[in-house]
């Protein structure tokens, strides 16, 4: 029996994450936690619901408010614009793992944070939107981007589409990589020592963007093709974790921001001893907390 199953898969993504099969079925082995409903979190006092973005697909993100913003509709917050992480391909707006980071930095940061559309968001600037919440309490001269691994490439886009499309009704004062999903053909740093693990990037990457060339696609290597100049904010944070091979292209990134030409402020955080999206797994750990603090605290570092 195992042995017809095991000629039925077309891709096996190990560790385990997911399988395909010839006929077109994809079994998801991570990442089906079931989401965590729109209420109050009883430890951080965060308010958090759902908005439908889309109406033609129904599509949806999540937004987070703290318990001082809903006191008091006078006051203007930072906004925070969250990707989640997944590889490209797992993982929701609601889910548990994402649900608790996003409660835990909210309530430390004393922002907003929504997860995610960014074009949406910026329709509610001047008070005119569908969401009351953003409408009320989000200052958009202070809009922040960030995620982790995919979600963290994803950030980076969107940082260099608003640099080249002037996104109206967005500021974006900084963007926050964590543990940033990169690549490339070449090695950066030790990624030599870890051939399986490179290997591993470029085969999900292949799954997720069956046309791409490669890991040289510019989609995944911000150093091809694209000028790390055109970011329109002045400030940047990378995170690293010490064990985790994509550390090399964190800190090549940040090495190579510099030397654009670009005017801002970078800086860089590595967590010793840790690996990938450890914050994640384990959030309350010293660790995952002196990250949690070092994001919170460079959003209220302005630049204002």
């Amino acid at each position: 029996m195992e042995s017809t199953v095991l000629e039925e898969i077309a891709f096996d993504g190990r560790p385990p994450v997911l399988r395909i099969y010839k006929d077109g079925r994809l079994e998801r082995l991570v990442g089906t936690q079931i989401d965590v409903p729109p209420g109050i979190d009883s430890k951080t006092n965060v308010e958090y619901k759902d908005a439908v973005y889309s109406q033609e697909t129904t599509q949806y993100l999540r937004l987070y408010v703290p318990k001082n913003a809903t006191s008091s509709s006078a006051q203007k917050l930072p906004l925070l614009v969250y990707f989640h992480d997944g590889a490209f391909f797992i993982g929701t707006a609601s889910s548990p793992m994402y649900h608790t980071y996003l409660n835990s930095l909210v309530a430390e940061a004393n922002v907003i944070a929504v997860s995610y559309a960014l074009k949406w968001l910026a329709s509610h600037y001047g008070g005119n939107g569908h969401e009351k919440w953003l409408n009320r309490h989000v200052d958009f001269n202070k809009v922040y981007l960030s995620g982790d691994s995919a979600g963290a490439n994803i950030a980076h886009h969107m940082a260099i589409r608003i640099g080249k499309e002037k996104l109206d009704g967005i500021n974006l004062a900084g963007i926050m990589l964590i543990h940033p999903y990169f690549g490339g053909k070449e090695p950066v740093g030790d990624e030599t020592k870890d051939p399986d693990k490179r290997a591993k990037i470029e085969r999900f990457w292949r799954l997720v963007s069956p046309t791409t060339s490669g890991t040289d696609d510019p989609w995944i290597n911000p150093f091809k093709d694209q000028s790390l100049a055109s970011l329109v904010c002045s400030r940047v944070l990378v995170c690293v974790a010490e064990k985790d091979v994509l550390r090399h292209r964190g800190w090549s990134y940040c090495e190579r921001l510099k030397k654009t030409g670009w005017k801002g402020e970078v800086e860089m955080m590595e967590s010793k001893g840790e690996d990938h999206v450890f914050h994640l797994f384990e959030p309350t750990c010293d660790s995952a907390m002196a990250k949690l603090k070092k994001v919170a605290a460079f959003m209220n570092q302005g630049p204002w």
